[in-house]
């Protein structure tokens, strides 16, 4: 097997209307750290075609395996977005050493749990439970006990780690998985199986089935794409990002090669959020944004 062109997962933005009560969340409530404030550049709102953010504030805070990949960005005039119900970047997985541990600690009154921690129907290695968070996002608080083939997946001894598969919903699973597929130069692996958190959300029987699709990227990194023609659109905000998760920023081994199947211009970006300074800013099958930077040379 080729090895993909794209991951590892850098991170994924949130847009929040309450910037300071949603980091605060994350720090009092899982444990993460802030490490970075600043507020959104001129580079920015070129890269990401948002000139209302100009001046805003953003925040980067590190999960307890110290990788700093979530970035909230405050835009006080976003709309609402409907968790589980819109189209776009759904979830965030991220890895922890125990999930029991989190439920325990968690505060309910800012993360409302919508699944209890259970194993899943794929795999008696993996344990999970699901939240919504203070910007509507959805985090899948996922413990990995062994090696789940033919996945690549990642396992941490820290109360909480990092960002390893977004989970994408669109109304159509084989287009966004041709899109990354393109991307990745790899293929990917489709698939029927319950969501249960999806079923609950939509009211189906709990058995219902989705469309599903992974596709593998480096750094022990995946995509999970789920099929829920439904859901509405993005939610878009005028000269802003999407509500919600606004975005996932992914690396590319090589950048040229995803420019010229894109056709979009390539951006200077000097910020510490990125590994490198040059970065395009793409728009998936589902309205999702994807932020594609160059990977630093081996």
């Amino acid at each position: 097997m080729s090895d993909p062109l794209l991951g590892p997962v850098v991170g994924a933005t949130l847009l929040a209307p309450h910037l300071k009560f949603a980091s605060h969340c994350y720090q009092t409530a899982m444990g993460y750290t802030l490490v970075g404030k600043e507020v959104v550049s001129q580079q920015m709102c070129d890269l990401w075609n948002a000139p209302n953010l100009l001046n805003n504030p953003v925040h980067v805070l590190a999960a307890a395996n110290g990788h700093a990949w979530l970035r909230i960005v405050e835009d006080q005039h976003c709309q609402p977005t409907k968790p589980l119900k819109t189209h776009g970047w759904m979830a965030l997985e991220v890895n922890v050493a125990d999930v029991d541990v989190i439920r325990k600690e968690i505060d309910t009154k800012v993360f409302k749990i919508i699944g209890e921690p259970a194993y899943l129907q794929i795999s008696d290695a993996i344990k999970a439970m699901q939240v919504i968070g203070p910007c509507d996002e959805v985090s899948y608080i996922t413990q990995i006990d062994k090696p789940v083939p033919p996945f690549e997946l990642p396992m941490t001894k820290a109360r909480t780690g990092s960002l390893f598969i977004p989970v994408l919903c669109t109304p159509d699973r084989d287009a966004s998985l041709a899109f990354y597929e393109s991307l990745n130069q790899l293929t990917g692996l489709k698939f029927d199986t319950k969501v249960t958190v999806l079923n609950n959300a939509w009211g189906h029987d709990i058995e219902h089935q989705y469309p599903v699709a992974t596709i593998q990227l480096a750094g022990q990194c995946l995509f999970e794409i789920d099929q829920v023609p439904q859901a509405q659109s993005v939610v878009s905000n005028k000269g802003s990002l999407p509500s919600g998760i606004a975005m996932v920023t992914c690396m590319v081994d090589d950048l040229a090669f995803a420019v010229k199947k894109l056709a979009l211009p390539v951006k200077q970006i000097h910020n510490a959020y990125y590994p490198t300074s040059k970065a395009i800013l793409a728009k998936g099958p589902a309205g999702e944004l994807i932020e594609l930077v160059e990977r630093p040379a081996a």
